[in-house]
């Protein structure tokens, strides 16, 4: 699995984190890698080795001017392209600057992130120009949060919906009353279910040259026949009905959210999507994007608002955004979940699928070596998840991409 997903393009980290040229270098943890990440003088992003090529010594500790970054032991200094530009401990006549190059990637910075590509050169792919990174800067913001865990477990956790009623609201299992979940409803939006309501036990699904999509059909308060759509884009992202999660191995056991807030149409608030995400660093996050509230000290979990049951958090007592209510059931079922203690039920229908699709991915790329990333088939700007009014009787199977207006935050 390792191996496949270096075949793709993957968020090594925000462009934020790189704020000017010649600033200073961040380690980036990506596929049990260690890496670091700079920009250099004329503002170009780089991801390579953190390990200088000549002795070893850690580049992040280096000076980043001039094009490059020197390290600090022996003073060679690189560039963005791996390419040692100085030796200056070596004689004047030494040629070893121009027989040694340093394991640097390709890098590509679009919507906020900066990319690399991990794999073979020969297999590198475009790439996929998705539609959230080509709309303006003030109608997108992204936002980047750890998990303690193992990177399929939080992909699970997100194509499983029918913890939404419990997890993110749990209003019937608290006992609200209609009249308290409308007002609720009045002040935010939660999308939620109220009480003696539940999500359906199936969900359509369609296999796709990137994944599968799934989700279902509802009526909206006009009566008009509603498709809600989630696209996964195999092996790490899911656009959980309009909003982009991309989860990004760092190793085995750790993994990066990259989570995105984006319209067509329109400009989003930047503080408010952050604030509503737990996602802000300061608040929230420690200046690497760790986050501040962990299994060490219990989430920082509520108990005396549980049992006061007062707000729209009070279910799970974790009153900031969905992902740290997520972190909280997925990271403690341990940093690798051992499957075979589960007992899956009919709501877990999606959970299986993934599965299914991701052995199914693995063995054609050990088989064939192929991999979606390098389908031209898929036309990687028009996936969307979101909503969409369709006619009466249009199957699932027919429903590709939702309405333009739907996409985006709301």
């Amino acid at each position: 699995m390792g191996e496949m997903i270096r075949r793709f393009w993957v968020p090594a980290c925000l462009s934020e984190e790189l704020p000017e040229p010649d600033c200073d270098p961040i380690r980036v943890r990506l596929l049990g890698e260690d890496l670091i990440a700079f920009r250099d003088t004329e503002g170009r992003p780089g991801v390579m080795q953190e390990r200088c090529p000549h002795r070893g010594a850690s580049l992040f500790f280096g000076r980043n001017e001039e094009g490059g970054i020197r390290c600090l032991y022996h003073g060679w200094k690189v560039d963005v392209n791996g390419k040692v530009l100085d030796t200056p401990c070596e004689p004047v006549e030494s040629m070893i600057k121009h027989h040694v190059t340093h394991a640097a990637y390709p890098v590509v910075e679009r919507g906020d992130v900066v990319w690399a590509y991990l794999g073979p050169k020969e297999k590198q792919p475009p790439f996929p120009n998705y539609w959230w990174t080509n709309v303006p800067a003030s109608q997108r913001v992204v936002g980047k949060i750890d998990y303690a865990c193992n990177y399929l477990q939080t992909v699970e956790g997100t194509v499983s919906d029918a913890h939404n009623s419990a997890l993110h609201a749990g209003f019937a299992l608290m006992h609200w009353t209609q009249e308290q979940i409308d007002q609720l409803r009045g002040i935010r939006q939660v999308g939620v279910v109220g009480p003696g309501v539940s999500l359906p036990h199936t969900l359509d699904i369609v296999d796709t040259p990137y994944g599968f999509r799934y989700g279902n059909f509802r009526p909206d308060r006009n009566g008009q026949r509603v498709a809600n759509m989630t696209p996964m884009l195999l092996p790490f992202h899911v656009w959980l009905h309009e909003v982009p999660h991309m989860f990004v191995p760092a190793d085995d056991e750790h993994t990066w959210l990259y989570d995105v807030r984006a319209s067509l149409t329109k400009q989003v608030d930047h503080e408010r999507e952050l604030t509503e995400r737990g996602e802000r660093v300061g608040p929230d996050l420690a200046p690497d994007h760790h986050k501040l509230r962990t299994l060490a000290n219990n989430y920082q979990q509520d108990r005396q608002g549980m049992r006061e049951r007062r707000e729209y958090w009070s279910y799970s007592g974790i009153p900031w955004g969905k992902p740290l209510q997520d972190m909280l059931v997925t990271e403690t079922m341990r940093p690798i979940y051992d499957r075979e203690t589960e007992h899956l039920g009919m709501s877990d229908s999606v959970v299986v699928h993934l599965r299914e699709r991701m052995l199914a991915a693995v063995r054609r790329f050990m088989d064939a070596g192929e991999t979606p990333a390098e389908d031209p088939s898929i036309k990687w700007d028009l996936i969307q998840g979101g909503t969409s009014i369709v006619p009466e009787g249009t199957p699932w199977a027919e429903v590709e991409y939702p309405d333009e207006a739907s996409v985006g935050v709301r």
